[in-house]
């Protein structure tokens, strides 16, 4: 048995198939090469940690009593649930800080004492006082702490017989800060508004 010579046309039309069966070859393994590109890419995007969101920083408000004696510290934002908060005064005002439970607020017992040696013939409202607040709140299930410098507005008033009273009026965010530097930014807030005198 021969085998008969190929003629030029079939040998081009033979050579035309193989390269269309590479053709399609090679764009199989492209695609395969792309879907395995992509389900990797979806792997890590799904293992990768969800980013934290944003969530401004905590803005305490000051509601007084009716007495003035207290302001009732709570959110602004009516979703933080507060925990516990630490008050820094001004050493001069009052040496130790305050811890609160639960309960969040500011008495004017605190700090009355240390405002009339501070301040011994100041009448009607003197100069704010300075407050650092740590607050460990609750938000969305989620435990956190924020670290404030208020202002704490107040007013004194005379009463017969007695030493003069302290009245609380509100509280003013003046900025948030690091922990580190709660004591240092009371005293020099406290100074500028009250130079000691030589």
């Amino acid at each position: 048995m021969t085998d008969t010579p190929e003629t030029p046309a079939a040998k081009r039309r033979r050579l035309r198939w193989i390269s269309l069966a590479e053709l399609v070859g090679v764009l199989a393994l492209l695609i395969s090469a792309a879907s395995y590109w992509d389900a990797h890419r979806d792997r890590e995007r799904a293992e990768a940690p969800a980013p934290a969101k944003h969530l401004p920083p905590l803005l305490l408000t000051g509601t007084a009593d009716a007495s003035r004696d207290a302001l009732a510290l709570k959110p602004a934002s009516g979703d933080a649930v507060v925990q516990t908060q630490t008050l820094t005064f001004p050493v001069g005002i009052a040496a130790d800080p305050v811890e609160t439970t639960g309960n969040p607020r500011l008495e004017a017992g605190w700090i009355v004492d240390g405002l009339r040696k501070a301040l011994p013939s100041r009448e009607g409202s003197g100069p704010r006082l300075p407050v650092g607040i740590v607050t460990t709140y609750v938000l969305d299930g989620d435990t956190r702490t924020d670290v404030a410098l208020y202002d704490v507005g107040y007013a004194f008033r005379d009463r017969m017989l007695r030493a003069r009273a302290v009245e609380l009026e509100g509280i003013t965010l003046v900025r948030h800060l690091p922990a580190s530097q709660v004591k240092s930014a009371v005293e020099a807030r406290w100074v500028k508004a009250v130079p000691v005198k030589p």
